[in-house]
């Protein structure tokens, strides 16, 4: 059971007084332990824009002995060298979290999933003493998202246990997805209206019908636990918009309306304790398609907006204006 208190005060003192906090957490963001104060860092300067991470830390505690990062991504992986010298990371095992300074005394947290590290020995004695770490982004769920262009299809779809890919290679562990529809009319795909709530709009049910494909081994589907979510201001001043969704990822569907309507798309880390976030309520695999509509052409939506909290760390998904 993770102290979610203790180590949101841990790191709240730290970024009080070092003004910024780096540690390593587990594939769902929960904290693992802290890490010292980076030697480098390659990170975006913009919040709308969404490359890889790459932060370099020391690898050695002051007396000179291997610290726990090295022992995590080193010391534990020494013979599982690729060919080009980086230790390969197992997809979604491990989290790059970074905390910091926010707006009205808060702080933000942002990170990703460590893809591999890169171990630096110049003195050549078999002991690195600089790691480097590359990460994805937290905005990076808009790259990896499709923009439904039918929902109540992919609502509709029943996952299947799949062993192989198209090509019958298989795959190191079974894949639990389903075949979904797309959709072939613009009466499907076309979106108008705010920009602010087309583009929320758009992200919540994508990942709604995304998460309503996958499940896991025992049959749960992800949407009944979700670990994204999409926040929702009380006002939205935005301009209108139209755009068509065409299953392409989100980023490529709205950044260039997002640009014009003078909105900033972006992503944080939430932990329990934090404020609550302010979203539409959650989408359930027992609820109907039509219900999982925000704004239904006929009839009230069944989703209602509301202060909400999550058991687990989520990542957050903003669409902001410009200030």
């Amino acid at each position: 059971m993770t102290d979610w208190a203790s180590w949101k005060k841990t790191v709240d003192y730290v970024v009080a007084t070092q003004g910024r906090w780096y540690g390593i957490g587990n594939g769902d963001g929960v904290p693992l332990f802290t890490l010292p104060a980076p030697l480098s860092s390659d990170t975006p300067e913009q919040w709308m824009e969404s490359p890889d991470l790459e932060i370099s830390f020391p690898a050695l505690t002051p007396e000179g002995q291997p610290n726990r990062l090295a022992e995590t991504f080193i010391l534990d992986a020494l013979g599982k060298f690729d060919p080009s010298g980086q230790l390969p990371v197992a997809p979604g095992e491990y989290m790059l979290l970074v905390a910091f300074p926010g707006k009205d005394g808060q702080v933000e947290r942002r990170g990703g999933a460590i893809t591999h590290a890169d171990a630096d020995d110049p003195e050549n004695d078999g002991l690195p003493n600089i790691i480097t770490l590359h990460a994805l982004n937290a905005m990076d769920v808009w790259n990896t998202i499709p923009a439904v262009s039918w929902p109540a299809a992919w609502w509709a779809a029943t996952p299947y246990e799949k062993t192989t890919d198209e090509s019958k290679i298989p795959y190191d562990r079974p894949h639990h997805m389903a075949r979904v529809e797309l959709a072939t009319r613009t009466t499907f795909t076309w979106k108008h209206g705010q920009a602010g709530f087309v583009i929320r709009r758009l992200a919540q049910e994508s990942l709604d019908a995304a998460m309503m494909t996958q499940s896991d081994p025992d049959g749960t589907r992800w949407v009944d636990d979700p670990y994204h979510v999409v926040e929702v201001p009380e006002k939205d001043t935005t301009p209108e918009i139209s755009l068509e969704a065409r299953d392409g990822f989100l980023w490529e569907t709205v950044l260039a309306q997002a640009k014009n309507a003078g909105v900033i798309l972006g992503a944080y880390i939430w932990w329990p304790g934090d404020r609550p976030v302010r979203c539409w309520s959650q989408a359930r695999s027992t609820m109907k398609p039509a219900e999982v509509d925000i704004s239904p052409s006929k009839g009230e939506s069944h989703r209602t907006v509301g202060e909400r909290e999550f058991p687990h760390a989520m990542i957050v998904l903003t669409v902001k204006e410009v200030s």
